[in-house]
């Protein structure tokens, strides 16, 4: 929305004070920090979390960059065991199961990586509990999904058939769905002995790992774990694992320290969010575009979205009510037909725009579609709505994905400004404002023009001179970091004036009075690929505060 005199969240009825220095005298009180092993090196499992922290005046600190490999190159569990073990002085650990034990997501999706190294790196997380009594340790592991990583070689020609393998088998073996066993067997014979075996190896290894997990949250080890079901299904073996580990869970008596749910890649995120606003027990309301999402399964995931948010919630802290609520979240959903799909996208613009104006705190999630954020939504916030009034926004990959990395921004945000009225030792507020305003703009430009514009160019650009754009070869990644460059940046750079300039973004609160200030200037934005793949990107945008 290109007014500029709209303030940010939650300030309806409030007196205002723009802020050109810190809002409160005395010295600024230590910043929390978080010590965080990454599930990998790519910005959602780097850049977001540190992010996520930043914007509520904390910090993450992570093991040195060698340590975490790259792509098909797996991180170092070892060394990375022995700087947690090392570090010290922090407010909690997030650690990543398939980062220290593996080297990595990819790396957990083989066979490769062997139990006795895996449970000789895990370790470390039974000396930091020995070390530190009274350390929070939430630690977060993936149920491997049905497929396995696209690598550009003769693998990914069993790639599909091995998902419905792996979902056919369920069903007949696990479910006693006879009927279905001469499909079974026709697609087994088409799939080589050494590919499944290799599949079923590295499931069986996670899966025994998963169990321990939840074991050493029963003798206290972990102080909270999350296992997200990395892309699934409603059925497959991963289906088959969750509901054993689910029933181990409720044996052991650690329900109410163990989550699980449809996801990977935004765990890091709301596992940091958690640290970060921890004790402040938020409640969330939960509107929604479309159908009730008791009603609705969003793709690549196994039970109802509004059972992924419960899930969400209780991982991050807090719990969905049906009243009054400290924030909302604002959920897409599809409608119940096309024809009622732009009276139902305008009427949840227009109800965001009567919360924002109420006061309210607002999240909002934008699941609908795989990979990319819904155009059609996107386009209304930006014309109706003040997007620098939001607590948090995504859309990114898959539904639980975008659910987590919204609900953990918005959360630790929500909880930083809640605690700037406490009185004495109020931290300094213009950084982690600014902070949370350089992440709402990185969120819309990634979710939105990179996914549905640049990235779509890119791939067509690439297929054009027969390049594979999930596999490029080093000079071709080099080419692509200008191409992308030269593209993303000055998006990034318009996207700013037409939407964030000129707006107010709030700071802090003290009482009656809520401290501002404006979002002057675009200063630069750091932009390459992640990985050598044009599936993501690094994009790092840089404001100025007036």
């Amino acid at each position: 929305m290109k007014r500029r005199t709209l303030l940010a969240a939650g300030v309806a009825g409030l007196t205002t004070a723009t802020v050109g220095r810190p809002a409160f005298a005395g010295s600024p009180a230590r910043r929390p920090t978080v010590a965080l092993v990454p599930l990998d090196d790519r910005p959602v499992n780097t850049y977001c979390p540190q992010m996520t922290a930043a914007s509520a005046g904390a910090r993450v600190t992570l093991p040195p960059r060698e340590l975490l490999g790259r792509f098909f190159v797996p991180g170092d569990g070892a060394a990375i065991a022995r700087w947690l073990t090392a570090t010290d002085d922090v407010d909690g650990y997030v650690i990543s199961v398939s980062m220290l034990a593996y080297g990595g997501l990819i790396a957990s999706r083989t066979a490769g990586p062997s139990l006795d190294a895996a449970l000789d790196n895990l370790a470390a997380i039974r000396t930091l509990r020995s070390s530190r009594p009274d350390a929070v340790i939430e630690v977060h592991d993936t149920i491997q999904r049905l497929a396995i990583t696209s690598t550009g070689t003769e693998l990914d020609t069993y790639r599909n058939a091995l998902v419905d393998w792996a979902k056919l088998y369920d069903q007949v073996v696990n479910l006693g769905q006879e009927e279905l066993r001469p499909r079974l067997d026709a697609l087994r014979a088409q799939i080589p002995d050494q590919v499944v075996e290799d599949y079923l190896a590295a499931r069986a290894r996670n899966h025994q790992v998963n169990r321990l997990m939840i074991e050493w949250v029963a003798d206290g080890t972990i102080s909270h774990l999350v296992l997200s079901e990395d892309d699934t299904a409603p059925v497959g073996l991963a289906r088959a694992e969750r509901v054993e580990l689910e029933a181990m869970v409720t044996q052991l008596g650690v329900g109410d320290r163990v989550e699980i749910f449809p996801g990977a890649d935004e765990v890091d995120a709301l596992l940091v969010a958690r640290v970060v606003a921890a004790g402040a027990a938020p409640t969330y309301r939960v509107e929604y575009a479309g159908v009730s999402g008791e009603d609705w399964t969003a793709q690549l995931e196994g039970v109802p979205f509004a059972e992924n948010i419960r899930r969400h919630v209780a991982a991050v802290g807090g719990r969905v009510v049906d009243g009054d609520a400290d924030l909302v979240l604002a959920v897409n959903t599809p409608s119940t037909g096309p024809e009622r799909r732009a009276a139902d996208l305008d009427a949840f613009v227009g109800r965001i725009g009567e919360l924002l104006t109420a006061g309210a705190q607002v999240i909002v999630v934008d699941p609908l579609i795989v990979n990319k954020a819904d155009h059609d939504l996107v386009a209304r916030m930006e014309s109706r709505l003040d997007l620098a009034a939001l607590l948090s926004y995504s859309g990114w990959n898959t539904g639980g994905n975008a659910l987590g990395l919204a609900l953990g921004h918005g959360t630790a945000r929500w909880a930083y400004l809640r605690s700037t009225d406490r009185g004495s030792g109020v931290p300094e507020l213009r950084e982690p404002g600014l902070a949370h305003a350089e992440y709402l703009l990185y969120r819309f430009v990634k979710d939105d023009p990179w996914k549905n514009v640049v990235q779509v160019e890119a791939y067509a650009h690439a297929r054009a001179q027969g390049w594979d754009p999930l596999a490029l070869t080093p000079e071709q990644k080099t080419y692509f970091d200008g191409w992308v460059r030269d593209r993303l940046v000055p998006i990034t750079e318009r996207y700013f004036a037409d939407h964030f300039a000129g707006h107010r973004v709030v700071l802090g609160r003290r009482g009656a009075k809520t401290f501002t200030a404006t979002l002057a200037r675009f200063e630069s934005a750091r932009v390459e690929l992640a990985w050598d793949r044009l599936f993501e990107v690094i994009l790092e945008p840089r404001l100025r505060l007036s």
